[in-house]
């Protein structure tokens, strides 16, 4: 039978979505289940691996029988996941804890360790990047310190996609992508780092072999074809982690070309041709599915994040008005913000709500409103959420510029994209154009199915993906508001170094 179509998942923090697509990337049906985080104890963030599995295997069969597509149709599997994330797991490759998230905060003490002496400067060295409380490892270190026993029974460190992957194939692997996540990886010689691994005193064999993300890594096995409904011996290419799917997904693969991901998470990633960093404060230095480029990505921790909070803590009589109207919560706080002027009379937002990556690298950073006065309605608040994460957005761009990193528009993806004002802010605060592709939802599964189209030899190299990304619509920056914005950025970055001082010690506090 003539083999017409790829399943790829998107496998995130909040859910998994499954999606069938043609041999062009294009869906042709998807499928969302959801599951939650677990908060054991303070700055402890967990999630059960295995209700991941079933969600992966639940969507993948619901995403076949939904679309009536023969299981014998389909050319390849490959997933992207969520990546920083720690499982340790047996020699039987079950998991002997929950999967730490990369939210999860425990390993503060371990990561100012790491941030010693001359600690930084040669991790930097061997592997590109520092890690911060919210890396994989000082969450490493934690096992090893704190449970000694689940550390002696490791057989291998995973992080999310590695066991799905392993759930499918039998097989055990991680990607170049998701090998530079763990901070342990030589960027240049696609290797794990031995001096970055003896430094930090943890085994290399307890680290998954590293395989190119195009390259078919394993077969569907009998069991993980019962479960999802996928053919015995379908072929699974190894796949990436989020970030460097999100660059492919965005279109952005060619050199030189920027993506903005307003996510749970949201960053800036450029793709390089060469590797370059900044040796303090490095950004994300991940590698590309394609494999002769990196991504470098400034990533803040609850851009959309921010806003969901927002929802979630401050809005429940909207969400219920907006549920009882068969709409959107966010539609409804789009049109709040939409009420008041830039700049929202003032009002300030400091959306490190968990602590803070690029360009600060500090765990200890938190949010707030500044400049509160009687005036200020939910509206007000509202839309200080969104600039508060503009102005970080902005912060972002201009650090990467400063390691010579120019560029212009942004290919644009992630749910923050659907707002009606949202992406309009962001290109008042940033002056950047925001190309916002056809689909920016579907921008991590479509990677994901693009990678198997290459892993497959399809096409020769994850370049010719950029053309089969459509942009949907483009927003440009008002120049009316940039003047605005401009005084209150500067405000902004000066309440960040006003108040770095004040986290640190705050943190202090028992």
């Amino acid at each position: 039978m003539q083999k017409k179509y790829i399943l790829a998942h998107d496998t995130g923090t909040g859910g998994d979505k499954a999606v069938i697509t043609d041999l062009q990337g294009k869906v042709i049906h998807s499928v969302y289940q959801s599951y939650g985080l677990e908060y054991p104890r303070a700055e402890w963030v967990e999630q059960d691996p295995d209700e991941l599995w079933a969600a992966v295997a639940a969507t993948t069969r619901r995403v076949i029988q939904e679309s009536g597509v023969d299981p014998a149709e389909i050319l390849g599997v490959g997933i992207s996941a969520q990546m920083f994330n720690t499982l340790p797991v047996d020699e039987q490759c079950k998991p002997l804890t929950p999967m730490l998230s990369w939210l999860d905060l425990r390993s503060v003490r371990q990561a100012d360790r790491l941030m010693e002496g001359e600690t930084p400067a040669l991790l930097f060295k061997y592997t590109g990047n520092i890690p911060t409380a919210k890396d994989v490892p000082p969450k490493m270190l934690w096992l090893k310190e704190e449970a000694p026993q689940v550390w002696a029974r490791t057989a291998y460190l995973f992080d999310c996609k590695e066991y799905l992957v392993y759930q499918l194939t039998g097989k055990v692997a991680t990607d170049w992508v998701g090998a530079s996540a763990y901070f342990l990886f030589d960027p240049h010689q696609k290797a794990w780092s031995q001096e970055a691994c003896r430094l930090l005193g943890i085994p290399m064999e307890k680290l998954p072999p590293a395989y190119p993300c195009t390259q078919i890594i394993g077969e569907i096995t009998p069991e993980a074809a019962r479960l999802t409904g996928l053919l015995p011996g379908t072929p699974v290419v190894n796949g990436a982690g989020d970030v460097s799917a999100a660059q492919s997904g965005a279109g952005a693969n060619r050199d030189g070309k920027a993506h903005l991901c307003i996510g749970t998470a949201t960053w800036v990633g450029i793709s390089a041709p060469a590797f370059r960093n900044d040796p303090d404060k490095p950004f994300w230095g991940l590698s590309h599915i394609h494999p002769a480029k990196w991504v470098i990505a400034g990533e803040m921790e609850t851009g959309g994040g921010a806003l969901m909070w927002f929802r979630d803590a401050l809005c429940q009589e909207e969400a219920r008005q907006a549920s009882a109207a068969g709409g959107s919560t966010y539609d409804l706080l789009s049109q709040y913000a939409m009420s008041v002027p830039p700049g929202s009379d003032k009002l300030l937002f400091l959306p490190w709500l968990s602590g803070e990556r690029a360009p600060v690298l500090d765990h200890y950073a938190r949010g707030g409103f500044v400049g509160l006065s009687m005036g200020h309605t939910k509206s007000h608040f509202t839309r200080a959420v969104m600039e508060g994460v503009a102005y970080h957005i902005r912060w972002i761009c201009e650090s990467l510029h400063r390691l010579d990193y120019h560029f212009d528009e942004m290919n644009a993806i992630g749910g923050g994209c659907k707002s009606q004002i949202w992406p309009q802010i962001i290109s008042d605060v940033s002056g950047h154009p925001l190309h916002i592709v056809e689909h920016p939802l579907e921008a991590g599964a479509m990677a994901a199915a693009l990678t198997v189209a290459v892993g497959m030899n399809l096409y020769a190299s994850m370049d010719e993906v950029d053309d089969l990304i459509a942009v949907g619509k483009v927003v440009e920056p008002n120049p009316e508001n940039r003047k605005r914005y401009d005084d209150l950025y500067h405000v902004y970055r000066e309440l960040y170094d006003a108040l770095a001082p004040v986290y640190r010690r705050l943190s202090e506090v028992s």
